[in-house]
């Protein structure tokens, strides 16, 4: 009996993710998208729940909007495949999608935190956001982290503050920023 449940559990597991990537993406719902072949701090930058607009759109670190609504899981997994492929972001990522049946509500603006951060990953962005805030909304550098070499990426620039100078700790961020706390290096910063 042990076993016949055991290998029921199994089934129930394997059928019900096979379902919900075949699930179609909603509007004003959620999707979870997880990303393969990439680099471990570039996943954490990307794995994530994220909101569809209800004009059917992801925002997505790097590229912005994509849209993704009415298109099943494995087929919105190989848009994004091409798109970060096409604008040479990734050479060989491997995306998945899952709907969700979570509600959404508006669209959050976000920023993305990664790196040495107690909690990387998205982050509700808010108009006069500063870096420091940004990395205060993550819990923090963690005790590897380094603040004085924090980068900001923006579309495809990238530019390094100091965040122990009060006048770096103060730059304002804009949606879809991405931040990343790099390790500190063997002088301790």
């Amino acid at each position: 009996m042990k076993k016949l449940t055991v290998l029921l559990l199994l089934l129930a597991t394997v059928f019900g993710s096979a379902f919900s990537s075949a699930q179609e993406i909603v509007a004003g719902r959620g999707v979870e998208i997880r990303i393969q072949g990439v680099d471990a701090n570039e996943q954490v930058r990307i794995n994530g729940v994220y909101p569809v607009s209800n004009a059917g759109t992801v925002r997505m670190p790097d590229v912005g909007e994509v849209n993704i609504a009415g298109l099943q899981g494995n087929v919105a997994a190989a848009k994004l495949d091409a798109i970060y492929k096409k604008e040479g972001i990734y050479n060989n990522p491997t995306f998945q999608v899952t709907a969700t049946t979570t509600t959404t509500g508006p669209r959050e603006d976000m920023v993305t935190l990664a790196g040495s951060v107690r909690s990387p990953g998205p982050k509700a962005f808010t108009p006069g956001m500063t870096l420091f805030q940004a990395v205060a909304a993550a819990g923090g550098a963690t005790e590897f982290g380094s603040m004085k070499r924090v980068i900001v990426m923006r579309g495809k620039s990238a530019k390094a503050y100091d965040l122990t100078n009060m006048q770096d700790r103060m730059v304002v961020l804009q949606r879809d920023d991405t931040i990343e706390v790099p390790d500190k290096n063997l002088w301790g910063q």
